[in-house]
């Protein structure tokens, strides 16, 4: 069986499947000798969503930043992308430094399409040079930090704001968040709102909408205002 069927029994207790002759296939290692191309598949690992996995790869698969696809037609023009949403039951794609979370339908089982995913992943993807937007630069963020002090959050107009929150999600928040095979963008600030957008496996995750979302406006309650609302959009 494919190293993907291995990881699939191995989360989902699914029997393997054995050869015609009664021999067991082995499981395939990942050292990328069968595939064309730079990345393959290191490990694939469960999140905090139960319709997400994370596929951890071989080597960096964007510069810099995160790349974010939500529908067939965000993904339109992108080859990579394209491949997977034409496997039935995808419903979003997320890159971040190494890896790849796909999320799926919560009509579709995993088995149906878990090696499918996997082996496009494998054979499709490529590099990304560039992000979906630009964001601050790590030394930016952290200069912004250094000049900032919390009495005068009140006083900064909203694109200070912004950055400010900006700099303190990429420090204490979106780490975590990447961890488990998600992120976040800040879509803009609204009087005391700051309206949030979940990416990857945190998209559709229960507690996206519940406890993260608690986590992280008391964080930013207790770091920047007392008064400031964390809306998800």
């Amino acid at each position: 069986m494919s190293k993907f069927r291995n990881w699939l029994e191995e989360w989902f207790g699914i029997p393997a499947e054995e050869k015609t002759n009664g021999v067991s296939d082995q499981p395939t290692t990942s050292s990328g000798s069968e595939k064309s191309g730079e990345f393959h598949v290191l490990r694939v690992q469960p999140t905090p969503n139960p319709h997400a996995f994370q596929f951890v790869i071989s080597a960096p698969v964007i510069a810099s930043g995160t790349r974010t696809f939500e529908s067939a037609e965000d993904a339109k023009g992108d080859p990579f992308a394209e491949a997977l949403f034409q496997i039935f039951g995808v419903e979003n794609i997320y890159l971040k430094e190494n890896f790849v979370t796909v999320t799926k339908s919560e009509t579709v089982g995993w088995h149906t399409v878990f090696e499918k995913i996997g082996e496009t992943i494998e054979k499709k993807i490529t590099f990304y040079e560039t992000p979906d937007e630009e964001k601050p630069a790590e030394a930016e963020s952290e200069s912004i930090l250094d000049k900032f002090h919390k009495e005068d959050f009140p006083n900064c107009n909203e694109e200070e704001k912004a950055l400010i929150i900006e700099a303190m999600l990429d420090q204490a928040i979106r780490p975590a968040l990447a961890n488990d095979g998600g992120g976040l963008d800040v879509l803009g600030i609204e009087g005391n709102v700051v309206k949030i957008h979940y990416q990857g496996a945190c998209g559709t995750c229960p507690s996206s909408t519940t406890g993260t979302l608690s986590y992280i406006e008391t964080f930013l309650k207790d770091s920047l205002h007392p008064d400031l609302i964390v809306q998800a959009q």
